[in-house]
């Protein structure tokens, strides 16, 4: 982005909800927000359903504090709003209570990972219907350290030229988890419109990640692998981000449509402990 370029102001389709005792306090100007007035341990209402599904067309993260949820509870909380992303078994998944919609993340004192991490990315990108919101838990977490980084499609897709915005609106990326040797993830590949709408708040944003797309459809890799690679660091710049810091019991929900995230490893030989719903796109959305 040039330094001239000025970010442009939000305009926001969710409003502090009094009614419902809800309020949202945003946590940079573009991407992220604190929402309190929520049990999301329990079933929500009408309203408040509606309320959440705005404020995340709006800010599409947020952070609610003091959030104890069973496996159980957040599965209901996260399928409420979508179908569950089941996981294969054999693809190094540890399942919550033995329930395939909820995985454990789980990182023991000596630095062994049991499922999670990664660069900058979005969730389950390679399926069709693909990721929606991803919902995740903190159960232990480190003293110091394990941020998860938030980066807005959104802001990034507005800042490019008319002309760049224009080309990218024309193309399909391909998504992929299939890899050598991993029969578990066979077929597990999709193609998706590079810039995509969001149905409630009509902003576009940006719809790749270089963890699972590998080029454009009708080009070769190394004709894409530019485009990827400037649009990656474009899309992650700090000004696009916002960055949480994990409390005990924090809930986290992000949209995979218009955000990538990045886990920050750097909390060696302090164990965290987290689970996590990962849901589907609405055939309706």
């Amino acid at each position: 982005m040039a330094p001239w370029v000025a970010l442009p102001a939000r305009h926001p389709v969710s409003m502090n909800a009094p009614n419902c005792g809800i309020t949202f306090d945003p946590i940079t100007p573009h991407l992220g927000a604190m929402i309190t007035g929520v049990d999301f341990s329990r079933p929500l209402d009408t309203a408040t359903h509606d309320a959440v599904l705005h404020a995340m067309a709006d800010h599409l993260v947020l952070v609610a504090k003091e959030q104890n949820l069973m496996p159980e509870a957040l599965r209901d909380l996260a399928t409420s709003f979508g179908p569950a992303h089941l996981h294969h078994p054999d693809d190094g998944v540890i399942f919550a209570d033995g329930m395939p919609e909820v995985l454990e993340l789980r990182r023991s004192a000596n630095g062994e990972d049991l499922f999670g991490g990664g660069g900058w990315h979005a969730d389950v990108t390679f399926l069709k219907p693909a990721g929606y919101f991803s919902f995740l838990n903190a159960k232990v977490v480190p003293e110091v350290g394990g941020d998860t980084g938030f980066a807005s499609t959104v802001t990034a897709f507005s800042t490019l030229s008319p002309a760049m915005q224009a080309l990218l609106r024309d193309l399909k990326a391909v998504h992929s988890y299939d890899g050598p040797g991993r029969p578990e993830r066979e077929g597990l590949t999709s193609v998706h419109p590079v810039v995509r709408r969001h149905p409630i708040s009509s902003a576009e944003g940006l719809y790749l990640n270089t963890m699972f797309v590998t080029r454009f459809e009708n080009m070769s890799v190394d004709e894409s692998r530019p485009l990827i690679d400037f649009l990656d660091r474009h899309m992650t710049q700090l000004a696009f981000t916002c960055r949480v810091r994990w409390k005990p019991n924090q809930l986290v929900i992000w949209d995979n449509r218009f955000t990538l995230h990045l886990p920050c490893d750097d909390f060696t030989g302090q164990p965290r402990h987290m689970i996590r719903c990962a849901t589907l796109e609405p055939e309706a959305s």
